[in-house]
């Protein structure tokens, strides 16, 4: 099966040769279209002047030279005999425009004349002043323009074509990367989800087998106990697994105004425990969010912050900058610089965090992450004069516009809860 990155080099690869056509097509349309608009506008203008002097020349008149001005300035009046009788300035010591006489029937025609000798073309009409053999004829145009005498309008429209394939590959190479992003990390969880789970699996296994293969040595009751562990960790990672897919796949979940003040303090009360938790509160902090998620945010932080204080924990709910502001903050061992990225990836644990809690299963905090994220907020370590400290900012509700500098320290007693982290 081809590599995601192999894919999207395929499509985009593809969409780029697709609007490479399309763009050479459009240019070559662009470049007649202007061509052919051009070339009419001067037709068009040389037609009225060379009517002009035709209708001079029959009433029995000469045209004056002087009035060929303007855009068409090249008018002649040549005679049967190809001798030019009368010019406009611009044409004066220039020989005939051309040798065409135009058919009686049809005695105006649109002409391109190039001379073999090199030079601008000239675009010009021959209108014949009379059906009669040895009638003259009128001819009225003005070298063609530089923009299509020369390759200047090909080279313009090829350089811009050329600058909307490359933008349009690059654009393409990011719109596919984006939409096969979930894909890859869809394909990135299940390779790390399964071998995360052939351990306990394997070890579930090696315990069932020895209780069949030596009956007599070991104590049936042990052995449910011990697969009732392990199946409760593969339960936990299943859990958080599909926890995770639903918050990086984009499922909306039902968001609502959350009192978050209020929120942290009944989670703190709802369990028991031994490990103190201060909490200094402002009066309210409101944001909106999913109240599910929001709460098994704070019990991931709490749990983790409960499983490595050494006497305490601390809690700060506040505003700042129009963002809700949390800091959970333990007295522990705290976490290296180098690992405070590293903590929030998946299946990412800690020696310590093995240490202490060998049923986790190391996506708690990749989880709070991914809630912070879908709540268009942050989550991470700040530097701490002891022990780790995990700062949530979340957008503030508009009618959340407190002052955030008095806190009010409110001490409470919870218990350790699991955590599965550090």
């Amino acid at each position: 099966m081809p590599s995601l990155h192999s894919l999207q080099a395929r499509y985009t690869t593809a969409v780029t040769m697709l609007l490479l056509l399309l763009t050479a097509l459009g240019g070559v349309s662009l470049d007649l279209a202007i061509r052919y608009r051009i070339e009419d506008q001067v037709f068009s203008a040389a037609e009225q002047v060379a009517t002009q002097w035709t209708a001079q020349v029959r009433a029995g008149a000469l045209p004056d030279p002087a009035s060929a001005s303007g855009t068409v300035n090249l008018v002649q009046l040549v005679d049967a005999h190809g001798t030019v009788t009368v010019a406009s300035p611009a044409a004066t010591k220039r020989p005939p425009l051309s040798t065409f006489r135009p058919a009686p029937g049809n005695r105006l025609q649109q002409r391109v004349e190039c001379h073999p000798g090199g030079g601008p073309c000239v675009l010009l009409m021959a209108d014949r002043v009379s059906p009669a053999p040895d009638a003259p004829v009128v001819y009225a145009g003005t070298t063609e323009p530089p923009l299509i005498a020369t390759h200047r309008l090909e080279y313009l429209i090829t350089g811009a074509t050329l600058l909307i394939v490359l933008t349009g590959g690059r654009l393409m190479w990011t719109i596919i990367g984006r939409a096969l992003r979930p894909a890859e990390q869809q394909r990135h969880l299940a390779s790390i989800t399964s071998h995360e789970l052939r351990t306990p699996i394997a070890g579930l296994r090696l315990q069932l087998e020895e209780a069949l293969l030596h009956p007599d040595h070991v104590d049936p009751r042990d052995t449910i106990r011990k697969a009732l562990t392990v199946t409760g960790r593969l339960e936990a990672i299943v859990q958080d697994v599909l926890t995770m897919t639903r918050l990086r796949g984009g499922q909306p979940a039902p968001h609502e105004p959350i009192n978050l003040t209020t929120l942290i303090s009944k989670e703190t009360d709802t369990s028991s425990g031994s490990t103190p938790v201060k909490i200094y509160t402002t009066a309210d902090v409101w944001v909106h969010g999913s109240r599910i998620q929001l709460i098994r945010l704070v019990d991931n932080l709490l749990s983790n912050a409960r499983r490595h204080a050494k006497t305490g924990v601390t809690v700060r709910v506040e505003s700042a900058d129009g963002q809700a502001v949390v800091t959970v903050t333990d007295d522990g061992d705290g976490i290296a610089p180098a690992d405070r990225e590293r903590i929030f990836e998946r299946f990412t644990r800690l020696d310590e965090g093995r240490r202490r809690d060998t049923g986790g299963t190391g996506l708690g905090l990749a989880i709070s992450r991914d809630i912070a994220h879908a709540h268009h907020g942050t989550l991470g370590i700040e530097d701490s004069p002891h022990g780790a400290r995990f700062v949530l900012r979340l957008p503030l509700l508009d009618r959340n516009a407190i002052d955030g500098r008095h806190l009010i320290p409110t001490g409470r007693t919870t218990p350790d809860q699991t955590a599965d982290d550090r």
